[in-house]
């Protein structure tokens, strides 16, 4: 495997450490941090063996052609050719330096590069014209009000299952016209915006729909019809699929697939990773990475 080192002395080998700087201030998890450099490096070497040694040559069509190369190699211990997983790795890399490339004004070329089938599985997601079904579906009922509020807080806010189960109407900031997580992954703690259209939904929900579902004193924000009481995360996994039922959608979706969507929707609006990264609490900049391909395969 090519590595770095054998890069020194060149432009590429201060382009592979720079790379590798910005990665960790984006708060890249360590092991992207250590691997995705040594793929870049690996693509730069590949170059370097044909004689090109410029940056002008950092196109998508010398990427697209390196892709290709590893296609054709096999690995030393298997004897067998690289797997999808395998190569998407270089992809996901190769992906990332052509953003660092754009944005340091190291080319403005981008290398969006198709990730291989049989690879990572990608989540579900809906079209935004799906989601307007969704809200449609609704209606103006108690219960119809009570649901938008929840896809107001499952798609609008991103919310994983666990947290918009655990919202209470405390959690509701309105002056500050935020969402607060108290029980994010990892115990960590969050403030979501909120937009115009979602806050309208949650205010209309706590002053015309949840005070006649209210049976008995609960600060839990989502009640059920019968009980009065707070609805589970089963219960409200249940209820959008029971939603997405009435409005004809036959995606396998969850609360989760609502999540995926306004993420997936939110970087096809231009939104930058590092700021949906922190819109659904991500950890690391990882997990937020994956939306990028779920774009790559819709356009």
């Amino acid at each position: 495997m090519a590595s770095t080192y054998l890069l020194q002395g060149s432009s590429y080998g201060l382009l592979c450490e720079s790379f590798k700087q910005w990665l960790q201030t984006l708060g890249y998890a360590s092991t992207t941090v250590y691997n995705l450099p040594r793929h870049a490096a690996e693509y730069l070497y590949w170059l370097q063996q044909q004689g090109h040694v410029t940056p002008d040559v950092l196109t998508a069509a010398s990427a697209t052609a390196f892709i290709g190369h590893l296609q054709l190699q096999t690995g030393i211990r298997t004897g067998r050719g690289h797997s999808a997983g395998h190569i998407n790795k270089y992809v996901q890399a190769l992906a990332l330096l052509s953003r660092y490339l754009r944005l340091t004004g190291g080319s403005g070329e981008g290398f969006c590069l198709p990730r291989l089938a049989g690879g990572q599985r990608l989540p579900v997601w809906l079209t935004v014209a799906q989601v307007r079904q969704l809200y449609h579906v609704t209606g103006q009922t108690i219960l119809g009000l009570r649901d938008r509020a929840m896809l107001a807080v499952f798609y609008g806010c991103g919310l994983r299952l666990s947290e918009g189960a655990s919202l209470a109407v405390s959690d509701i900031i309105t002056d500050r016209r935020l969402l607060y997580v108290r029980k994010g992954k990892g115990y960590k703690e969050r403030y979501v915006p909120l937009t115009q259209q979602n806050l309208y939904h949650l205010q209309t929900y706590l002053t015309e729909s949840r005070p006649q579902l209210l049976q008995r004193s609960t600060e839990s924000l989502f009640l059920g019809a019968n009980t009065g009481k707070g609805l589970t995360g089963q219960s409200l996994y249940v209820r959008v699929k029971q939603l997405a039922k009435t409005a004809g959608i036959i995606k396998n979706i969850g609360t989760h697939t609502l999540r995926h969507s306004i993420a997936t929707h939110l970087l096809q609006n231009g939104v930058p990773l590092e700021k949906i990264q922190l819109f659904l609490g991500h950890e690391s900049l990882d997990s937020t990475q994956l939306y990028t391909h779920l774009v790559n395969t819709s356009l």
